[in-house]
């Protein structure tokens, strides 16, 4: 678990420092940082149990971690909630008005385009599309590393 506080922690750091310095990531352009905390976090949790002991089975790899993914998804998307909030609360008012402006430059009727936006473009929304996004590649990667850990990396061991 403190591993995943840790790495929680770089990354919000990361998203942080990128928005002070006028870059702050667009939509999922940030992804692949979530993948590859993952990806480290699951990977060295498997490999902190196999040197406690070699014996673990693979439902304690796989559960420990996914439960670690999980925790990190939870921060992850409770995080953007408060960011996109507190920090940055303009940013999809700006994303509305922009797909509202492409939208009536294409012919269609503004009031149509605007509820719908204003009803799917919202800091909860995306906090939550993000959660389960980064849920649903903890368990891929709990599986695919569990696998690693169980069938491969423990016979590695001395």
């Amino acid at each position: 678990m403190k591993l995943t506080l840790i790495t929680a922690g770089a990354v919000i750091g990361l998203r942080l420092l990128l928005f002070k310095m006028g870059r702050p990531p667009e939509g999922t352009d940030f992804m692949i940082v979530h993948f590859l905390a993952i990806v480290t976090l699951v990977f060295f949790t498997g490999q902190r149990m196999l040197s406690e002991d070699a014996r673990r089975p693979f439902p304690d790899l796989l559960r420990d971690g996914f439960r670690n993914a999980a925790l990190y998804a939870l921060l992850l998307g409770a995080f953007l909630l408060l960011y996109y909030k507190v920090i940055e609360p303009h940013y999809f008012a700006d994303k509305i008005n922009d797909l509202v402006s492409r939208g009536v430059a294409e012919g269609q009727p503004e009031d149509v385009i605007r509820p719908r936006m204003e009803q799917f473009f919202t800091p909860f929304n995306y906090a939550s599309m993000t959660f389960f996004s980064l849920l649903a590649v903890g368990v891929f990667n709990a599986l695919v590393i569990g696998l690693l850990h169980h069938k491969v990396l423990r016979r590695l061991r001395p």
